[in-house]
């Protein structure tokens, strides 16, 4: 059997693409983080995934969180027979792992200092999955693939896009900007209020309506109220006008279904939106130009230019749980 851990939200749709293309036996585990339960259950139900431990804030409630969990997912462990761990960065999987003797693969994509995740996971790891650009560091093995992670995601969601999530918020299709804000409490971010500054601007001069989907949880539609439920977020992403976001992964899910996409991360870019930028699948525009390098993004996807690129990467870099699932046959023997 296989432990996938899967610590945040965007890794629910790249484990569901792994588990359901190779269709391995996995012991599925997930954690309390905003919604990340729900959207587990809503992706990964068929594995039963299993809430153990909580995510922390701060610095201090981070390591009473890890060191929890550590001793929570020791005492799970014992009642399954793991031949092997996956995960992309959890920090309390790489140290159950090492404890038990269980060979670990880590994933990761975020090649910004300080490297906090890679320092914890990586030197416990048998293998290091990462995309070819990446840049940090990677202590052991190391295998690259070519792309990005997000590439597995829209496969993923290909499979089935269902085009009905504006619909159920009562939106109109391309008549919406999804916004995506900053991961304020992340350890290699903060932000300072310029992301809701620069919003407020480009929604007040194209007329579009703001969709935000907060870090904390739930989903503040246009007319001020607050949706708690789950919802789809690449589907909802699908009938956006564009998608504007001071993250990494939504702007990247968004760069490949060709919507027009335009990054206020406010720092130096990780080598993967780097790489979408340079495809010229994703703007990073000073603010003063914000506005100007939307519309000239939707002139691109009104035109199919933005289409045709996505899906010409996609088809160049191929999908990315593929160097996984060798990597997984090789350490269990399975050749």
């Amino acid at each position: 059997m296989i432990w996938i851990d899967v610590v945040n939200q965007p890794h629910v749709r790249f484990w569901r693409r792994f588990l359901r293309k190779f269709n391995v036996e996995a012991l599925v585990t997930t954690r309390e983080k905003g919604d990340l339960p729900q959207l587990a259950n809503l992706f990964l139900g068929e594995w039963k995934p299993l809430v153990v431990g909580r995510w922390g804030k701060d610095k201090l409630d981070k390591l009473k969180a890890f060191s929890e969990r550590v001793r929570e997912l020791t005492f799970l462990l014992d009642e399954y027979e793991v031949e092997l761990a996956l995960s992309k960065g959890s920090t309390e999987q790489a140290r159950v792992s090492f404890g038990l003797a269980i060979p670990l693969i880590v994933v990761n994509d975020n090649d910004l200092p300080p490297h906090v995740v890679t320092r914890l996971t990586f030197p416990l790891s048998k293998v290091a999955i990462v995309p070819e650009c990446f840049s940090g560091p990677t202590y052991g093995e190391t295998r690259r693939f070519r792309g990005v992670c997000e590439v597995a995601h829209v496969l993923d969601y290909l499979e089935n896009p269902n085009k009905i999530e504006h619909e159920r918020l009562g939106l109109e299709e391309n008549e919406y900007i999804v916004i995506r804000p900053p991961p304020k409490s992340s350890h290699y971010l903060e932000e300072d209020g310029t992301f809701r500054r620069l919003i407020g601007k480009l929604l007040g001069e194209t007329r579009l309506e703001g969709v935000i989907l907060r870090r904390e949880g739930g989903i503040e539609l246009p007319r001020g109220e607050i949706y708690q439920g789950v919802v789809d977020g690449l589907d909802l992403i699908s009938t956006a006008a564009g998608v504007i976001s001071g993250g990494g992964t939504m702007i990247r899910e968004a760069a490949l279904l060709g919507i027009p996409s335009i990054s206020l991360f406010p720092r130096e870019e990780p080598c993967v939106t780097s790489e979408l930028i340079a495809e010229g699948l994703i703007a990073k525009p000073r603010p003063e130009n914000l506005v100007i390098a939307f519309k000239e993004l939707q002139r691109k996807a009104e035109s199919s230019v933005l289409k045709e690129r996505a899906n010409r990467y996609i088809e160049q870099v191929g999908d990315p749980v593929d160097l996984i699932y060798m990597t997984v046959n090789e350490l269990l023997g399975n050749h």
